[in-house]
């Protein structure tokens, strides 16, 4: 995301990037942190981006779970956001958490996510602790429900063949115009490489994003 936040400023974007409530270098702890929550903090870092720079209208930017989110927030603040990108959006709730839950065991070589030590409930996933909340909302996620509401400009862009697929359907059955639907054969930016702890710079897509971002 700074990769492409620096690209976006270079081509006279003003951007705001931010981590969540419990995350990153904001405050709290990921055992208070719910959807609903990170839902406002895109509507305060809205709310802040407008208020530094004078736009009337700003576009979102969100990668996996944060796209679905982006999208719900987008439902609520269409006469402030009039462009939306999905990047490797999270469409299914149930099967993202049980990607994350198969992910955990092949990192961990665990048989399945941990108690958390701290003795509350919840689980260590991924080396996060996630609350019973927390969980049952990631796997309430549903995209599909909030294509009805997305802006006419929206842009989803994969890095998964066929991911996209039933996203696109419910895009084309929309009476405005068809959103722009990519795929790019490149190594999901979100999944680790063992080698360097970080993962792979989509260069492709992020100079994809841009230039939509500037057509």
């Amino acid at each position: 995301m700074r990769q492409l936040a620096l690209r976006l400023g270079a081509a006279g974007f003003h951007t705001l990037r931010f981590d969540y409530h419990g995350t990153g270098d904001s405050s709290g702890d990921m055992t208070d942190a719910d959807l609903p929550g990170w839902e406002s903090d895109i509507e305060a870092a809205l709310a802040e981006l407008m208020d530094m720079t004078g736009a009337q209208r700003v576009g979102l930017v969100g990668l996996r779970l944060g796209a679905a989110l982006a999208a719900r927030v987008c439902a609520r603040r269409r006469r402030q956001v009039d462009s939306l990108v999905l990047w490797d959006p999270v469409v299914d709730g149930a099967v993202f958490v049980d990607e994350l839950l198969a992910l955990d065991v092949a990192t961990s070589g665990g048989p399945a996510p941990r108690p958390r030590p701290e003795g509350r409930p919840g689980l260590q996933l991924l080396g996060f602790p996630v609350t019973p909340a927390m969980f049952e909302q990631m796997k309430g996620v549903d995209l599909l429900g909030s294509v009805p509401n997305l802006p006419a400009r929206t842009l989803v862009i994969t890095s998964t063949h066929g991911a996209s697929a039933a996203l696109r359907e419910r895009l084309a059955q929309r009476s405005e115009p068809a959103a722009s639907c990519e795929e790019l054969d490149l190594e999901p930016a979100w999944l680790e490489q063992h080698d360097s702890g970080a993962g792979a710079v989509p260069v492709g897509l992020l100079d994809r994003i841009a230039a939509w971002c500037s057509a």
